[in-house]
This record gives C-alpha cells, sequence and structure tokens, in this order.
C-alpha cells in the first residue's frame, strides 16, 4: 500500500523529467543498460509513451543516453543523476 502512496505522491509532485530520468537510473543495470521500452516507463512514470519517447530523444540528442529498440543505454549517468534531482 505504501507503494501506491509514493507513486501518487511522485506524480502529483515531481516533475516528469525528474520522474523519468528517476526511474531510468533505477531500471538501469551496472553497465547502464536499461530493459525497458518506452511504454513501460510512461506506465511507470504517470505519462503517455509520445512524451516520454519526446524526452528521451532529447536526452540522447544531448548524449545522455544511446535509443534502442526496448533498452537504453545511459552514456551520461552523471548528467542524469541531475536531471533526476531537478
Amino acid at each position: 500500500m505504501s507503494g501506491l502512496f509514493t507513486l501518487i505522491n511522485e506524480v502529483a509532485f515531481a516533475p516528469l523529467k525528474q520522474r523519468l530520468a528517476q526511474r531510468l537510473l533505477a531500471e538501469a543495470d551496472p553497465r547502464g543498460v536499461a530493459a525497458v521500452t518506452h511504454q513501460k516507463l510512461a506506465d511507470d512514470v504517470g505519462s503517455v509513451r509520445e512524451v516520454v519517447s519526446r524526452l528521451l530523444g532529447q536526452w540522447a540528442e544531448a548524449g545522455l543516453m544511446e535509443l534502442r529498440r526496448g533498452a537504453i543505454e545511459i552514456v551520461d549517468r552523471t548528467s542524469l543523476a541531475v536531471a533526476s534531482r531537478h
């Protein structure tokens, strides 16, 4: 039940970029690879796939990550961690 309250609190008060960055960092393995789809990320952060895909594309263009089918490789974990706090 506390997980539900945490999710409600995050969706209500944390910006989408922050929630998405936190989720990616949590999903990534030690090599920085998150084996997750854009749809699954969108579901996890309370958004829609199109918006999540747009944000991921912006971060990929900035050099923070590389996007692959069914996986995301975090290239710049430090910058993504900064995004997760703002």
